[in-house]
């Protein structure tokens, strides 16, 4: 019998690769389950530090700036892109958290008004002619609206529009930051009726009217929406869609992101969505006294009375679908409420209580001195805390 080397030669051969692309194999598996077992471990410890996060009850906070400012005793403060506005008739400045000027400006106003939208701020006197547009760089211009402004709001481009009124005209027109009419609208109350409430959407482009008039005898109110974009440009007047109520008032009207809006009636509750024609897609009638409303980040907050516990309130949360989320009950005399991302801050100059959307308290406790304003930071914990003698960046701990 005939031997060969060279078939003993390819069987070890053979054999030493199946050897070695065994041990390829389960070098493979080992770091693939060493990979897998990192992961799930990550996944773990970032589900309990979630959990714990949610579950994470404040009860204290910790003042890492106190700075002293002597405000006058009729100056009026408003949130502005996690900072603040103070303004009074004689001006206006914009301050974070730590006091340090963003902007300021001198003026004689006797009604000063102010609208803020992100970064821009409008403000005006009420039944003056002159709208000063501020943002994070300064003034960006003046408009001169030559009849009186009665109301007026800002986009987060600094389009500003206003509701002018004089003895025989009322107008809305639409300028640019720096004082250039961008449109025009007249008013009648034949035609549309006498604006009550405007907004812009965030981009400009989109207005929202709420309109009161006497039909055939019947009040009604009518909420109405304007494109000043390429689709509005070939509508009449702009005109892209509007909704007609019998006996109602609707005082409020508001989008709260681009391309959603609210009304609020005396007693309805409307939702309104569209990139360039909104449309209604909730609408609910109200049968209990609204005391007050909030918006912010997509959410709208209603305040009523709690019927059931005698001095308490009852926050109906809303997200920008109209879906109710919660009803949370408040249990103390609120001056004032912040919806803040999926957070609501209900506080007056002692007290403080806030909530997420599930109704887990986050935090409840009191100020170490009285507060005018709670604004928010950039994160849950950062908060700047404001009255006439102090500014302070606290943290929650």
């Amino acid at each position: 019998m005939a031997f060969s080397f060279d078939r003993l030669k390819q069987k070890s051969e053979k054999k030493s690769d199946d050897i070695f692309n065994q041990r390829i194999a389960r070098h493979r598996m080992l770091v693939f389950y060493r990979v897998l077992g990192v992961l799930i471990s990550c996944i773990v410890i970032t589900v309990v530090l979630y959990v714990s996060w949610l579950n994470k009850e404040y009860t204290d906070y910790e003042i890492r700036s106190d700075e002293d400012r002597r405000d006058s005793e009729d100056a009026k403060y408003v949130p502005y892109n996690e900072n603040v506005i103070k303004y009074s008739k004689d001006g206006a400045e914009a301050f974070d958290g730590h006091n340090n000027a963003i902007w300021n400006m001198t003026f004689e106003m006797q009604n000063p008004m102010v609208a803020t939208c992100k970064g821009y701020a409008a403000l005006g006197d009420f039944k003056g002619t002159g709208i000063f547009v501020m943002n994070s760089d300064g003034s960006q211009g003046e408009i001169d609206t030559k009849i009186p402004v009665t109301t007026f709001c800002v986009s987060s481009q600094g389009v500003v529009a206003a509701v002018l009124e004089s003895e025989n005209d009322t107008r809305i027109n639409l300028y640019s930051p720096e004082g250039t009419v961008l449109a025009e609208m007249k008013c009648t109350m034949a035609r549309s009726g006498y604006p009550v409430d405007i907004s812009l959407s965030d981009d400009g482009m989109k207005l929202a009217v709420s309109y009161i008039r006497i039909d055939s005898g019947q009040l009604k109110s009518s909420v109405a929406f304007y494109n000043f974009g390429e689709v509005g440009q070939n509508e009449i007047d702009n005109y892209v869609s509007g909704y007609d109520y019998v006996d109602c008032v609707i005082p409020k009207v508001k989008f709260i992101d681009n391309d959603t809006a609210f009304a609020l009636g005396d007693n309805r509750l409307v939702f309104y969505k569209g990139t360039q024609k909104p449309l209604s897609i909730m609408d609910t009638f109200i049968n209990e006294e609204v005391r007050s409303v909030y918006y912010g980040d997509g959410r709208v907050a209603l305040v009523f009375r709690d019927a059931a516990n005698a001095g308490n309130y009852r926050t109906d949360i809303y997200n920008s679908d109209g879906k109710l989320l919660r009803s949370q009950t408040i249990d103390f005399a609120y001056t004032d409420i912040s919806v803040h991302k999926d957070f609501i801050i209900a506080y007056n100059d002692t007290e403080c209580e806030m909530y997420d959307l599930y109704g887990r308290v986050k935090y409840r406790a009191g100020f170490k001195e009285p507060m005018l304003l709670v604004v928010p930071g950039n994160s849950l914990s950062k908060w700047t805390l404001v009255n006439r003698d102090t500014v302070q960046s606290v943290r929650l701990n």
